[in-house]
């Protein structure tokens, strides 16, 4: 018994030994990669001190090769539908859509720690309320524009407690199904927020995305300092230059664009700071407040008809910072779900029972003639290619706003494929019927797309404008 009761404490001393061993081990491993970051940190500010060039910079212009149409073409009457082409194509015997519940962020009520080395910080962003702790030592004053302060200000911020930062910014991040670009508006305002000068938020931004494994950069000309960025897409009349044979666009947080010239900026890399900074939007952005109600009138075979939407204005005003990029991003944005539980809701009574058809056409004319028409140039001064509820909330819009909406109301209502048609001065829509029609149609992936121009007024599938009639077209597939 004796020695039983000896062996038990001796193997509960051999645990706590191990167990002792293992955590020292932890504690070492924790502590070499501390070194590890902070000889990381070391390297990269001393290489900040040195290595810096000049850049001259250009920009990529309008995807248009000639200026979009000041009017638009009109037919004074639709090109009947032919009968056999009505009894040939399906009915369409959608189900009653069902408004999906919203689900909103999480307004998780924060228990503040109150700690000596923390700041609070309680901020709006689209109408949600975000607080953030941070480091005290997050603090600098830039005395002057050159390579040395960078270098100084990046010191700085790698001394203070930046990961709480990060793990908070992750989780507002998640919360409020944040893109690329809408992450970056966060941490701009952020360091807004803090150090009240755009020149320092610049810089706080840049530390941050880089810390979040973004391939950034930043640069100086004169009295600025300028956040540079790879980007997974293409950004148009947006000023970059080409590093390792890497575009690095400049970043407003706004999307203005604006003419830089030339910049010194640095060559090196940080490790592991590889990642494009993307303006895809997989998931629905959850800017659910400052709802607006809109009434949208059209006919149809002399009938009248008036849909009522709602969006968000929070989510507008984010809309409208996006510099114009790839048709697909615009094309293939879920839309968010109260202009959804509005317009698909309000126009699924009135194709059900229809053939696909006269269903599409019911479409385009809710397309056609539910808008007031100007190009980008006369309503913004520049080009901007707009989402669908920005196509409602502005008294204008053009072809490629039009064809994006009809787009999503035709996938989203009928389950039908479409694909953008590009000529040099406008953009128009091809769906794949399940029923051939006469008229203007193409081949594409073995399947036949019949054009649909959201933009000519009282035209139906099958329609081009005649100045297209026979002009050479790009296919944009967005699948």
């Amino acid at each position: 018994m004796l020695r039983l009761k000896l062996g038990i404490m001796l193997s509960i001393f051999a645990s706590v030994s191990l167990a002792n061993d293992y955590q020292d081990w932890i504690n070492s491993q924790q502590q070499q990669y501390k070194q590890y970051k902070k000889s990381m940190d070391d390297e990269f500010s001393d290489m900040l001190k040195k290595d810096w060039k000049t850049f001259q910079l250009m920009s990529t212009p309008s995807p248009y090769k000639d200026p979009k149409p000041l009017k638009l073409p009109k037919l004074q009457k639709p090109i009947s539908i032919q009968k056999d082409e009505i009894i040939n194509s399906p009915i369409i015997d959608i189900e009653p859509i069902k408004k999906t519940v919203i689900v909103k962020p999480v307004q998780v009520k924060k228990e503040i720690e109150k700690k000596e080395n923390l700041s609070n910080l309680v901020f709006d962003f689209y109408s949600s309320n975000i607080t953030i702790q941070y480091d005290k030592n997050t603090d600098f004053t830039l005395q002057k524009i050159d390579k040395n302060n960078i270098s100084n200000f990046w010191k700085m911020m790698s001394k203070t407690n930046f990961t709480l930062l990060l793990d908070q910014i992750q989780n507002e991040k998640e919360n409020l199904n944040l893109n690329d670009w809408a992450t970056y508006q966060l941490i701009h305002k952020l360091g807004m927020a803090i150090f009240k000068e755009n020149n320092n938020a610049n810089l706080f931004t840049w530390f941050v995305l880089i810390k979040m494994n973004y391939d950034t950069k930043v640069g100086y000309n004169k009295d600025k300092i300028y956040l540079m960025s790879t980007i997974e897409n293409n950004l148009f009349q947006v000023s970059f230059f080409t590093l390792k044979n890497k575009k690095y666009y400049i970043l407003r947080a706004d999307g203005q664009t604006q003419k830089i010239g030339t910049l010194y900026t640095y060559s090196g890399d940080y490790p592991k700071a590889i990642n494009k900074l993307s303006f895809n939007i997989y998931n629905e952005l959850k800017f659910f407040k400052n709802l607006e109600t809109k009434n949208l009138t059209f006919n149809y075979n002399n009938e009248k008809y008036i849909i009522q939407t709602q969006y968000s204005q929070d989510l507008v005003k984010f809309y409208k910072s996006f510099p114009q990029t790839d048709y697909n991003v615009y094309f293939k944005t879920k839309s968010s779900t109260p202009f959804s539980n509005s317009i698909l809701v309000k126009i699924a009574p009135l194709i059900k029972g229809k053939s696909e058809i006269e269903a599409v056409n019911l479409l385009l004319r809710f397309v056609q003639t539910s808008f007031k028409y100007k190009t980008d140039q006369d309503q913004f001064e520049y080009e901007k290619v707009m989402f669908p509820e920005e196509t409602v909330n502005y008294p204008y819009s053009d072809c490629e706003d039009r064809s994006i909406l009809f787009s999503y109301l035709v996938k989203n209502l009928l389950k039908l494929d479409v694909v953008a048609v590009k000529y040099s001065d406008h953009l128009a829509t091809a769906v794949a019927l399940s029923s051939k029609i006469s008229g203007d149609s193409f081949n594409y992936k073995n399947t036949q797309y019949t054009i649909a121009d959201a933009t000519y007024i009282n035209a139906n599938a099958g329609t081009s404008m005649p100045k297209y009639k026979n002009s050479r077209f790009k296919i944009i597939d967005f699948q």
